[in-house]
């Protein structure tokens, strides 16, 4: 017997007010596998850093590491 008569004999068998439930599940398992397909056929980075790394400067980087505490002193600043 075929996964696909398992579960169909299975669905069968569950009570009307459950088969949202499962719906709702299969629904998410498919969109799981379509989500995975669409990153293995994209090329190129996905992450946010991956994306955004063609706007980088790389004469501001040094700049990075101090930006936080330096725009807290501004912002906290006593006048």
């Amino acid at each position: 017997m075929s996964a696909l008569q398992k579960a169909m004999d299975l669905l069968q068998t569950i009570p009307e007010n459950r088969l949202e439930s499962v719906c709702t599940f299969m629904q998410f398992i498919k969109f799981q596998e379509d989500r995975q397909q669409t990153l293995e056929n994209k090329p190129g980075k996905t992450s946010a850093f991956g994306i955004a790394h063609k706007y980088a400067n790389p004469a501001l980087i040094s700049l990075e590491k101090e930006a936080f505490a330096d725009a807290m002193v501004e912002k906290h600043a006593i006048d």
